[in-house]
């Protein structure tokens, strides 16, 4: 039975010391703009889940070779409270049209969890008077403006992008229950393209969004996944672990749409492993239908 315990040293080894730095680009297209549009390239970041002392992964993302037309972040940038400045740094080199929505983890420091809780249940929110792990995400969000970046948590907006006009709708974190579903337009606006924008990727929201497309985060993928199958353990929120991470249709409440959620560059400083999920940014390009 020795093998058994080499086997799971190697397992740890693998997901602790190497697949957590294996960072992907993770390209999909897809043709859902009108007929005769120009392409339009998005890179999609989430769940950077930054350390100031995780070095390679600001190098990473600052050398990332991809000039996006449109960025979208779909947050949980921070894993520290001192992360704000190495996060900026490391996407400053996009300067371009971009929106973005916080997760909770850019709003409150990291804490310790049992990683086996995940299996019963998604995480506990934050306290909202635990003043101790608050994070300055106003100063985040300034930085991410200051990019050219249109904050929409709770928010729309709407972007002319390669002649086509975007409607976006954002949402504050779900999963802390920030969401304001009130602030959703009851009438879908006029426009090419209607784009939903959330961390948490909750089915009443991202069904409620009324968006041709919705682009999400949090789930990490599963962050730790079956081998060789690749089929998530969890997502820590309600979504079904197939669409945990990557592009699909799916039909809600009547509604068809595509969800494409990324599966982060990083993880909790307080669980440090991926399994069978590489952390990864996902490039999607929309291109004219046929």
């Amino acid at each position: 039975m020795i093998w058994l315990l080499y086997l799971a040293i190697a397992v740890i080894v693998w997901a602790t010391l190497i697949e957590r730095f294996w960072f992907a680009i993770r390209s999909e297209s897809l043709a859902i703009l009108p007929k005769g549009s120009k392409s339009i390239t998005i890179l999609h970041i989430s769940d950077i889940h930054m350390a100031p002392w995780q070095k390679r992964k600001q190098r990473w993302l600052a050398r990332l070779p991809v000039k996006p037309d449109l960025v979208i972040n779909t947050g949980d940038n921070l894993g520290h409270r001192d992360a704000i400045d190495p996060v900026l740094f490391a996407l400053d080199k996009f300067k371009t049209p971009g929106v973005f929505v916080n997760g909770s983890n850019d709003i409150y420091a990291p804490v310790i969890r049992n990683p086996l809780g995940y299996l019963l249940r998604p995480s506990d929110r934050h306290r909202e008077t635990d003043k101790d792990s608050a994070l300055d995400y106003p100063k985040l969000n300034r930085g991410f403006e200051a990019l050219g970046w249109t904050n929409i948590n709770n928010r729309q907006t709407s972007l002319s992008i390669n002649g086509t006009k975007l409607y976006f709708i954002g949402t504050d974190d779900p999963h802390e229950g920030r969401a304001d579903l009130k602030a959703i337009p009851s009438v879908r606006p006029a426009a090419d393209l209607v784009i939903g924008v959330t961390h948490a990727p909750y089915l009443n929201v991202i069904s409620e969004l009324n968006a041709d497309l919705v682009f999400a985060g949090h789930t990490h993928g599963g962050q730790v996944c079956w081998p060789f199958v690749g089929r998530a353990l969890v997502t820590n929120c309600d979504l079904p672990t197939k669409y945990a991470r990557g592009l699909h249709r799916i039909t809600l409440n009547g509604k068809s749409f595509w969800l494409n959620v990324c599966a982060g560059l990083g993880n909790s400083i307080y669980a440090p492993i991926r399994l069978a999920c590489r952390p990864e940014v996902r490039v999607i390009t929309l291109t004219a239908k046929n």
